[in-house]
């Protein structure tokens, strides 16, 4: 079966240590989330990089993390990695979704489920519907919109046997 590489990330920015206190990545130090895929670290960013035309999804660098002693890089089986590829490009350009960050805060908070009304997206939810299109089914019962990095490493893990294979990229 085809694999793909998840990309958790950790830091020690004050909107870091928001996130990670809101979603519950304290423990693992998981406050973003990208993927290796199409040959880069495809990822939304809120903040616009080098090359990137607007903050969004964009892809970057395969390097970008490699090194990075916050990282954690989790492998996992997929059963469609063609269909997940085909979604990745069709993501690329979305606008950064200040609002899912949001929507995940009033989730986690008060398990509150705002629907995705406007067609933009933050890290990990790029992640997760791409991860849904190569047929894990994360999290099920939550919009991708809803669920921020640390419950998404957390369901990679648990739910869907991923293998932190960390190591390789230090």
């Amino acid at each position: 079966m085809p694999k793909v590489i998840v990309i958790f990330v950790g830091g020690y920015s004050k909107i870091d240590n928001l996130i990670e206190g809101v979603s519950g990545g304290v423990e693992d130090n998981i406050s973003h989330a990208a993927m290796l895929l199409l040959g880069s670290t495809l990822e939304s960013t809120g903040e616009k990089e080098e090359h990137d035309l607007y903050p969004g999804v964009w892809p970057h660098s395969p390097t970008k993390y490699i090194g990075n002693p916050n990282a954690k890089f989790i492998e996992v089986e997929v059963p469609d990695l063609a269909a997940g590829e085909e979604k990745a490009r069709q993501l690329i350009g979305t606008l950064y979704g200040y609002s899912s960050c949001v929507k995940t805060g009033v989730y986690e908070i008060f398990g509150v489920k705002i629907p995705n009304i406007i067609p933009v997206m933050d890290c990990s939810q790029m992640d997760v519907e791409v991860l849904r299109v190569m047929g894990l089914n994360i999290l099920p019962d939550i919009p991708a919109c809803c669920i921020a990095p640390a419950p998404l490493y957390k369901s990679i893990m648990e739910d869907w046997g991923g293998k932190d294979v960390t190591d390789q990229y230090r």
